[in-house]
């Protein structure tokens, strides 16, 4: 009965389990793969932020942290979680792109994830707590880097902003409703509570990852009758790889297969070429840059307003319900993206985050003029935030694209993306690392003006090689001519990788006509 059970739920759940899988073109179509991972990245995003205006008075009430070391503490558990999101990232983009299984990793994250949500709903100590944060910022690796990667196999280069921009929205979405469900929770049912909700979301995260399956599984199963485009796409694979190579062949009897290999020149790996590539470093700047920013605001806003407006868990919360309303213009700006380039939504990002952020020096007492003008404020910094953050990710994926165009199997069989988005995550951490470091000090040292016209300073400063470099250098002398040569020269060196590899099918088909001859 158990083996059984256990057949029955392989079927389900898995592409592997010699069957072919439950609902397979449902569970691998567009609006799976897009639907997944846009609310996996939601759920990260909302666990992380749904203690953000939690932390300050969880820190007094359940930990017994002093109310002048809150603010201190409250930037630590920021800068822990960006702590593990820095180091997983990278490390499940090598892993994603080595073994090509985007699924298993995303689950390995979901795994993580629920390991430190019951870490920090059970801590009874400040150091179990931020134990916990660790955790999650490592969970939030693999989803962010393995998600995008994902989305990127699986959607045209054509429509990648859209789909970037429908993500980012998710992000921004579960970045700002997470504050704004902690504080209304917390407020009114208490701290557990606030653990009820997350259990809950990701009890349905679950079932959504375990549901879907790659584009991958779909097409093995659509061709799995096909000898001839296995070896070909073994072959191809191998020819592009880096490493050496075992290919099985189906013999000409029994059934049998034949293996081989060869090595090939040792190339540097995906990530370093990456790094060598200033477009890539370009964006990964402003990524750095973008993240320090928002950072630096989610981890002392929650405390400024407890103190300017006499706000509770709850009012701190609502703070961050402007920014969830403007980030639901990700698909539009992705929209914007596909018709022209990253370059003016990355530009104009900078520039509105400019002003913005330092006019939120002006609110100075509870007025409720004043409360208006914080809103009005965040909502305008959260269109910015929905640019930036999609208008990175679209960049990203292009780079990747415009290396794999220029010379094709240049990150291997498993491509570059995963990598990439790895190194989109490390930049990413490293700012949410800076911001609260840099936030914090300079509101406990300098106060809260201080710390608002400095980020409004290296805003406007980012929004200079956001113009400059992004898509490519502004005032570069190549035109669509040099761009059409390229994508020719691409499709003939992967026309050449296919040719070889057709005929070195027909080379072992002869061989094993001869073997079978012999025999006879």
């Amino acid at each position: 009965m158990l083996d059984n059970a256990w057949s029955t739920f392989k079927w389900i759940f898995y592409a592997d389990s010699g069957r072919k899988p439950w609902m397979l073109e449902t569970r691998s179509s567009d609006a799976c793969i897009m639907c997944t991972v846009s609310f996996a990245a939601f759920t990260d995003m909302m666990l992380y932020g749904v203690i953000i205006p939690v932390i300050p008075y969880a820190l007094v009430t359940e930990f017994g942290v002093a109310e002048s070391d809150v603010q201190r503490w409250n930037s630590i558990s920021v800068f822990v979680y960006a702590a593990g999101l820095l180091f997983a990232g990278p490390i499940f983009g090598i892993l994603a792109d080595h073994y090509r299984s985007r699924r298993t990793f995303m689950l390995v994250g979901l795994i993580s994830l629920i390991v430190a949500t019951l870490i920090i709903c059970l801590a009874k100590s400040v150091g179990v707590f931020i134990f916990g944060r660790l955790i999650q910022g490592i969970s939030g690796g693999a989803v962010w880097t393995v998600g995008l990667a994902l989305l990127s196999d699986s959607f045209p280069d054509e429509h990648i902003g859209k789909v970037m921009g429908i993500l980012g929205g998710a992000l921004s979405l579960g970045v700002c409703l997470g504050p704004l469900i902690g504080g209304i929770v917390f407020s009114r049912a208490g701290y557990f509570a606030v653990f009820a909700v997350v259990f809950s979301v990701v009890g349905f995260d679950i079932l959504m990852r375990l549901f879907m399956l790659e584009k991958k599984d779909l097409i093995k199963y659509q061709n799995s009758g096909s000898v001839e485009h296995v070896l070909i796409d073994a072959t191809v694979e191998n020819v592009t790889g880096d490493e050496e190579t075992i290919i099985a062949v189906p013999g000409a009897t029994g059934g049998a297969s034949e293996q081989f290999s060869y090595s090939k020149k040792f190339r540097l790996p995906g990530m370093f070429r990456l790094l060598s590539n200033w477009r890539v470093l370009n964006v990964l700047f402003l990524t750095t840059i973008m993240a320090w920013i928002m950072a630096a605001l989610e981890s002392t806003l929650p405390y400024h307003a407890e103190q300017l407006f006499n706000y509770s868990s709850l009012g701190s919360g609502l703070l961050f319900l402007p920014l969830s309303i403007t980030s639901l213009t990700g698909p539009l700006i992705g929209y914007w993206i596909d018709k022209t380039s990253p370059r003016w939504p990355l530009c104009a990002g900078f520039v509105i985050t400019c002003p913005f952020v330092i006019l939120m020096r002006v609110p100075n007492s509870d007025d409720l003029r004043q409360i208006v003008l914080m809103f009005a404020l965040l909502g305008l910094l959260g269109l910015a935030m929905a640019a930036l953050n999609t208008a990175t990710m679209a960049e990203i994926s292009a780079c990747v694209t415009a290396a794999e165009a220029q010379k094709p199997g240049v990150f291997g069989a498993g491509g570059g993306y995963a990598q990439a988005f790895g190194l989109f995550n490390f930049a990413y951490s490293a700012g949410s690392v800076i911001g609260p470091l840099e936030g914090g000090f300079l509101v406990d040292n300098k106060g809260w003006d201080t710390m608002t016209w400095s980020l409004g300073l290296i805003a406007g400063i980012t929004a200079v090689p956001a113009l400059l470099f992004t898509s490519g250098y502004l005032f570069s002398a190549k035109n669509s001519i040099e761009v059409v040569t390229q994508n020719a020269q691409g499709s003939n060196a992967i026309d050449g990788q296919t040719d070889e590899a057709i005929a070195l099918g027909e080379t072992i088909e002869l061989r094993h006509m001869a073997s079978a001859e012999l025999m006879g």
